[in-house]
């Protein structure tokens, strides 16, 4: 999925965020540093909050002490659950790139710039195991109810959902879509996941400029938005890449383990393939080294079988890189 990250305001702020993008990360902010102030507000309903009938029913509970105990353990669950979440980094998106009002709003008033990412490829790289949350929006406040926490795991991203990813329906048109992570800070992405930046139509020729140059060598598409004539739309303009021969961004060859790759009766009849699925693993930005490669068991079939390479990553991370046969013979090398 595409989704786009407005940004802009003064040029400090330009400058902060390029160097961001320059280094490949995204700031995930704490919640109560959001724009709405009406972020991770629920309600509970007091009818379905009430856990005596509930406790009649499964447990055959009648006594008033018990009730009022168990009533006060759901608070203090939920309070606790509460707390924690206010701790969350919360990282905003929109599925638009060309929404008048957030340019207005987030790019200060078409000065800045918009940027796109590949969702998936953003999260995959350091971020993999968070949630990503579609914002929902209502009239209402979201509820939490004694059913949502009688199974707290099994419910935890609707309660999420409900704390995080609910906002009143003036905000829809934003279309928002959010990375949550266990805490806020600064996160590395894969500098693939950036395919484009957008400028907004009132933005300086030399800031453009300096874009480019920052983050030449990223394969990077740049488009200008103007407005459509006889319309209050806008549309994108492509721009040249100023910089479209600058050398491969984090270009490098890593090195393979001694003994890699290993041929045996099964992977001998493949290994043209599987040299070739080496050589390309070793031009991965993030590779440090090839450490095994052989062929899935798992994926492909006899006639389009799939190798995996398997690689230790620049954060100390192993990694599996899975090629089927028909990507290893189109795929071109670059020396």
């Amino acid at each position: 999925m595409r989704v786009f990250k407005y940004r802009g305001g003064s040029k400090e702020i330009l400058r902060r965020d390029l160097q961001s993008l320059v280094k490949s990360q995204i700031y995930m902010a704490p919640l109560q540093s959001l724009n709405d102030p009406f972020e991770a507000k629920i309600i509970t309903d007091g009818k379905t909050f009430e856990v005596s009938k509930i406790l009649s029913l499964i447990f055959s509970c009648n006594d008033e002490a018990k009730i009022k105990e168990a009533e006060k353990g759901f608070s203090e669950i939920l309070k606790k659950f509460i707390e924690t979440s206010l701790s969350f980094g919360i990282y905003s998106m929109s599925k638009s790139y060309n929404d008048e009002l957030l340019w207005a709003y987030y790019a200060d008033a078409h000065r800045g710039f918009c940027i796109e990412y590949d969702l998936e490829k953003l999260k995959e790289y350091k971020m993999e195991t968070e949630p990503t949350i579609t914002v929902e929006y209502n009239d209402k406040m979201p509820i939490i109810t004694t059913l949502d926490l009688f199974n707290l795991e099994k419910n935890k991203q609707l309660i999420q959902t409900k704390l995080v990813g609910t906002k009143s329906k003036r905000w829809k048109h934003e279309q928002e879509i959010r990375i949550v992570t266990g805490q806020t800070g600064l996160y590395d992405y894969d500098y693939r996941a950036l395919k484009s930046i957008y400028f907004g139509y009132r933005s300086e020729e030399r800031f453009r400029k300096l874009t480019m140059r920052v983050l030449k060598g990223r394969g990077i598409k740049y488009y200008l938005m103007q407005p459509k004539d006889g319309s209050y739309e806008f549309e994108k303009i492509a721009l040249d890449d100023l910089f479209i021969n600058a050398p491969h961004y984090l270009f490098s060859i890593a090195p393979v383990d001694d003994g890699i790759p290993y041929f045996d009766n099964i992977t001998k009849p493949y290994e043209d393939l599987i040299l070739k699925a080496i050589e390309i693993v070793r031009r991965e930005p993030y590779c440090d080294k090839v450490i095994d490669a052989y062929l899935s068991s798992s994926k492909g079939t006899k006639e389009n079988p799939v190798i995996y390479v398997t690689y230790t990553r620049s954060d100390g991370l192993i990694r599996n890189f899975f090629i089927a046969k028909n990507e290893i013979l189109t795929w071109e090398i670059k020396n």
